[in-house]
């Protein structure tokens, strides 16, 4: 049955990163089941089975968020299990999802982004300097740079691009490049080892997403960083965008949203924004 909705769930377009989270929420749930009541059976489940699971995690510390991913992923199992007809009916419609606070995307300051890029100039390879320029000044996906191919980066004198030809839900999309990421990527093409992919591991092969996560969790520790991830970058970009005025609509185009919503997170306030609105009323 697990294969069936991981099946599912890759048809959906969602990453194998985000099945395997879902994957790994569901078992969560059916060890619950199992320690609970002996097994775990779909078409027993109840809404009160839902509803004492969420108490459950509750209990235990879970963050709200974490509480609504399980519940969205529960919600996601039973949907698809009534549709095959496994359930007759889904158990997760009448339980509640748990209120959280709204808060803003992690993402880096001026002080945190310099010293990061510091760290990659002074100790950084071309490639590794072009994947940490690229994600900061693209906003692009750490899965979509790292299926970048040498003929998707097109750099021109006064103008550039990339295309990712399968973005989140297999969309295809052109992100422009400004000037200073077309030199870093123009700098490490003429040193490129060859192949059709941009990035290349040491053996010559695609780099992978975890390869290309440790070189970044890597110049952010030589950086004295912690916690900076590819998708912190990413956030750092439609920050900045925001922050410079541009328009919504721009900044979700550019970062390859389907809803304005998910762009409006960044015109929320952050926890260093609200340490600078604080700060005005200092005496000292």
């Amino acid at each position: 049955m697990e294969s069936g909705f991981a099946g599912y769930l890759r048809s959906r377009g969602l990453s194998p990163n985000t099945v395997a989270s879902y994957l790994t929420a569901l078992r969560g749930f059916a060890r619950w089941c199992e320690g609970t009541y002996g097994s775990f059976d779909p078409a027993a489940v109840t809404p009160l089975d839902i509803a004492d699971y969420r108490r459950y995690l509750l209990d235990r510390g879970k963050k709200p968020g974490t509480v609504n991913h399980a519940l969205d992923v529960l919600g996601s199992f039973f949907s698809w299990a009534k549709e095959e007809g496994v359930v007759q009916s889904d158990p997760t419609d009448s339980v509640k999802r748990v209120p959280e606070e709204k808060k803003a995307p992690r993402w880096l300051d001026r002080k945190d982004m310099g010293a990061l890029l510091r760290a990659v100039q002074k100790y950084g390879t071309p490639r590794d300097k072009a994947l940490v320029f690229l994600l900061l000044h693209t906003g692009l996906r750490v899965s979509e740079a790292c299926s970048l191919k040498v003929m998707d980066v097109v750099i021109r004198e006064r103008s550039g691009n990339v295309v990712v030809r399968r973005g989140k839900g297999e969309k295809w999309r052109e992100v422009p490049l400004n000037a200073t990421v077309r030199k870093v990527l123009a700098e490490y093409l003429n040193v490129h080892p060859g192949g059709e992919w941009l990035f290349v591991s040491r053996k010559g092969n695609k780099l992978s997403v975890r390869a290309a996560e440790r070189v970044i969790e890597k110049y952010a520790r030589l950086a004295g960083l912690e916690g900076v991830t590819p998708h912190v970058l990413r956030h750092t970009f439609c920050k900045m965008l925001v922050d410079a005025g541009e328009s919504l609509d721009k900044v979700a185009v550019l970062a390859g949203h389907s809803n304005l919503n998910t762009t409006a997170r960044y015109t929320r306030p952050g926890v260093q924004d609200l340490e600078k609105a604080v700060e005005k009323l200092s005496w000292e």
